[in-house]
């Protein structure tokens, strides 16, 4: 199988999208609850907070004293009870107001100890409303809101980016899925043949050991029947070579889509970002000369997915009749537009400016063989073009850009 090399980055890209996103999204929400927060609303609730709390703390004492003070009345009554397997006891008026009173006491208890569980509930919950409270009062005033801004700007300025760069990866997978996909039907369909040609070779060869194997003229006959009526052709060791030569061929197929699918592959996985365009190698559509008029459509095209420098020979001002500012101010002002000295080529500095950079390419269809010794020779790192029925051409980069003759 062959992978796609935008995979693994398409997968990072959108990871690095989904990572800015959070912190974006996180830092937008600090933002808006500053915003929508009032420190003077915050202050009235903490004070409001602690008026409730010393209340309720006040309320847990008091009832804390008072199941206290029922507790110690209750053991004295318990304690003047008497026996209550003594049958007299339970017909004694005062023996019977004792116990009508314990269960009154015992009643008491229970209902203020419910109380104070309550209160104590509410003191808990109040404690840590003070403390949140607190810590928002403390937040607010330690909040920066021009530095969150700042902040939030950057997140937004490198999610664009990001989202950008997710969307280019994306193009740049499809567009090489899209170059694949027939090679790989081509190696499919191919690999299909071959597999179906060696299984019809692979029963050739049986009916052929069993020709060696016939005992009369019969047996032989019988065998070339088979061979005709299910292959339709009698002769097995014809068919065998027949099915050889078609495997062969095959194979050499096979062998030239696998190196085609390599070249795309390479090409694909190449890393590019800044591109040097030889303006002149641009202005000719076979001999004839087109002046600017490609390069209007190309470099914009260009523009959108890499940083593009346009150098000229200094005789593009003869043949346009034009200035240098006059150039420049063709193109977007992010362009650096750059026409060398008058009768100097612009191959030199073309190939400079590419310099070591592995990410740097040339788009020309100059071989520069003079200078072999420049990175961007040895490094095969010279991207070709066509112009013709006013169109241009870079395949490498699947480019397909028209322009008015």
């Amino acid at each position: 199988m062959i992978q796609n090399p935008f995979d693994e980055q398409y997968e990072s890209a959108i990871a690095e999208k989904s990572k800015l996103t959070t912190s974006y999204d996180k830092k937008r929400h600090e933002i808006n609850w500053y915003e929508s927060t009032v420190l003077k609303a915050l202050l009235h609730n903490s004070v409001k907070i602690q008026t409730q709390l010393e209340g309720f703390s006040l309320a847990s004492i008091e009832l804390s004293d008072e199941i206290q003070s029922i507790e110690l009345a209750l053991k004295k009554t318990t304690e003047s009870i008497g026996s209550r397997w003594n049958p007299t006891n339970w017909f004694d008026s005062h023996q019977q107001e004792l116990r009508e009173l314990e269960g009154t006491m015992k009643s008491s208890e229970l209902e203020k100890k419910k109380r104070l569980s309550s209160v104590d509930d509410q003191i808990i919950d109040l404690i840590q409303r003070k403390k949140a409270t607190i810590e928002e009062i403390e937040r607010y005033s330690s909040f920066d809101l021009n530095a969150s801004v700042k902040s939030s700007s950057i997140l937004a300025s490198q999610l664009s980016q990001q989202k950008e760069k997710v969307k280019r990866i994306a193009e740049r997978k499809q567009k090489f899925d899209d170059a694949l996909a027939p090679i790989v039907k081509q190696i499919s369909d191919a690999a299909q043949k071959k597999s179906e040609a060696s299984s019809v070779k692979h029963h050739a060869q049986l009916l052929d050991d069993e020709l060696s194997n016939a005992n009369n003229s019969y047996e032989r006959a019988s065998v070339h029947q088979i061979c005709e009526e299910k292959f339709g052709i009698s002769s097995p060791r014809k068919l065998i070579s027949i099915k050889n030569s078609e495997i062969r061929k095959l194979d050499r197929d096979l062998e030239k889509l696998y190196n085609r699918a390599k070249i795309v592959t390479e090409k694909a996985a190449w890393n590019v970002e800044k591109l040097i365009l030889d303006g002149n190698n641009l202005c000719y559509q076979g001999d004839k000369f087109i002046g600017l008029s490609a390069l209007k459509v190309l470099v914009p095209y260009l523009a959108n997915d890499y940083e593009v420098v346009l150098v000229f020979d200094g005789s593009i001002r003869r043949a346009l009749g034009s200035s240098d500012s006059d150039i420049r101010v063709t193109f977007h002002s992010d362009i650096e537009v750059h026409v060398v000295a008058t009768s100097v080529k612009a191959d030199e500095t073309v190939l400079d400016l590419a310099g070591t950079a592995k990410t740097t390419f040339i788009v020309s269809n100059d071989r520069f063989a003079e200078f072999g010794d420049k990175s961007a020779v040895q490094e095969q790192r010279i991207i070709r073009h066509e112009i013709v029925s006013g169109q241009v051409l870079i395949h490498d980069l699947g480019i397909r850009a028209e322009f008015n003759q």
